[in-house]
């Protein structure tokens, strides 16, 4: 198994995110300048973090190889939180006024923003892998999904988006208290999709239906929710400290551990001291790590239930933002030159200085409109690593042979230009042939027809006739 790192971020002033190996516990690196509230720090693509400042309106980023922030990006208002897609294409904020943002990552621009709830926004989370459905809680305690492409919709302009707000796919309003947590599990539009709420509960909805599948209900307050790559299991972190465990496929077993099981079906993990903010769960779903409000982060044993690894002093502060995943391939090479070169072939190369062709990033823009990080006529910055095959012109039938027939070769030289004419031809005769046979089709077609409004007559006339015949 790859080795993992936990990066742990916290709300205290002037802290830091630290990264941590999840075996050995021990600091692998640090970057600085970060206070992020609950719910506002990801992964933006493969080549960047991404965090909102506690009561501020900006963004931080920083790269895997600095331990300084790369660049900084302000906003019309605090971000209570952020999400950004798998690819990094798209970052999705969350105001204290109720409202959504959405940039594109590669340009910069503000795509849309919109009246999304009555309060601040609690949660953001996108669909695993495609990224096409949003999910947001708020503190109205609704829970709303957004199809990304009908919110992106260029035929819409952003006047008429804050007049009339789109509509969202689903909005789910069974909670009573605020909402504090939402997680989408595999299967993108088919998955299953969890929320949580301070009404000590989790609602366990259908993506594909829209419909409500199961209620589980705790007895504390619930912050943080999540569930194992399949979705057999999910564990809920609560406001006295506890982790619950519950099935959501059978019964509760016993497991190996000593953990509590309640007659109302579910496993309990103790070991905080205060609300469990954030969950993360290892690659190999062996392995469960929790952040708390007092600052500590445990690693628990998820067959025995019991806490194996304590990370001391992961953080100042409150833990408000947790990820667990394989070491990236530039993490701290440039913080000791400890930096994994294994995986190199998404990136283009190694260098001290971190990937020779990095993901676009450009400036976001704090209004809607502004042109970002690229200059109106210009496009979205695009990496080509080689990680695609590439088909252009020369690739296309008719255009390859006509390259291929003017090498560079003695023999090929030689051949006479009526064989380039007949390549050129090529496409254009096929779209005659083309043309020949969607007429041929429409003329059939139209016999069709015609032989059938003729029977229609005919059969139209006989009833006529049949009737009037019965009524003399």
């Amino acid at each position: 198994m790859h080795q993992q790192v936990a990066l742990v971020a916290s709300n205290a002033e002037g802290g830091s995110i630290h990264t941590w190996d999840v075996e050995t516990c021990t600091s692998i690196a640090t970057y600085k300048s970060n206070s992020s509230p609950r719910n506002g720090f990801c992964c933006l693509g493969r080549d960047y973090l991404l965090a909102s400042q506690t009561g501020k309106g900006s963004l931080h980023f920083w790269s895997w190889h600095k331990d300084h922030v790369l660049q900084r990006a302000f906003t019309v208002e605090p971000m209570h939180t952020l999400a950004a897609t798998a690819d990094g294409a798209f970052v999705a904020g969350g105001g204290a006024s109720g409202a959504i943002y959405v940039w594109a990552s590669g340009s910069g621009q503000l795509l849309r923003s919109w009246p999304a709830h009555y309060k601040a926004v609690t949660c953001l989370v996108f669909t695993q892998h495609s990224g096409g459905l949003l999910l947001s809680g708020g503190e109205d305690t609704v829970v709303s999904t957004w199809v990304l492409m009908d919110v992106l919709d260029a035929s819409i302009s952003q006047q008429v988006l804050q007049q009339q707000p789109p509509t969202p796919l689903y909005s789910w309003s069974e909670h009573t208290l605020p909402v504090t947590s939402i997680h989408a599990g595999a299967g993108q539009a088919n998955a299953l999709a969890v929320t949580a709420s301070l009404d000590r509960s989790c609602k366990i909805w259908s993506l594909a239906q829209g419909v409500l599948l199961r209620t589980l209900t705790f007895p504390s307050a619930i912050h943080s929710i999540r569930t194992d790559p399949g979705d057999h299991a999910l564990y809920a972190g609560s406001g006295d400290g506890r982790i619950f465990e519950t099935s959501l496929v059978g019964e509760v077993t016993s497991g190996e551990g000593s953990g509590e099981q309640h007659e109302a079906g579910y496993h309990t993990m103790e070991g905080h001291e205060g609300a469990v903010t954030c969950l993360a769960m290892t690659t190999d779903a062996n392995q469960l790590v929790s952040g708390c409000e007092d600052g500590s982060v445990i690693v628990w044993d998820l067959r025995t239930r019991q806490p194996i690894r304590t990370l001391q002093k992961a953080g100042k502060g409150s833990v408000t933002g947790l990820l667990v995943m394989d070491r990236p391939p530039f993490l701290a090479a440039g913080q000791g030159g400890r930096g994994d070169r294994s995986n190199t072939s998404a990136h283009g190369g190694t260098s001290k200085k971190g990937p020779q062709r990095p993901q676009p990033l450009a400036p976001f823009s704090k209004y809607y409109g502004a042109a970002g990080g690229v200059k109106p006529w210009e496009g979205v910055p695009v990496v080509i690593d080689g990680c695609t095959p590439y088909r252009g012109v020369a690739s296309m039938s008719g255009f390859a042979s006509c390259l291929g027939s003017q090498s560079s070769s003695p023999s090929n030289m030689d051949m006479p230009p009526a064989d380039t004419d007949m390549c050129e031809s090529t496409p254009s005769t096929n779209l005659q042939a083309e043309n020949d046979k969607l007429r041929k089709q429409l003329q059939k077609a139209q016999e069709s027809s015609q032989e059938w409004q003729h029977l229609h007559a005919e059969l139209h006339s006989a009833c006529v006739s049949k009737l009037l015949n019965r009524a003399s």
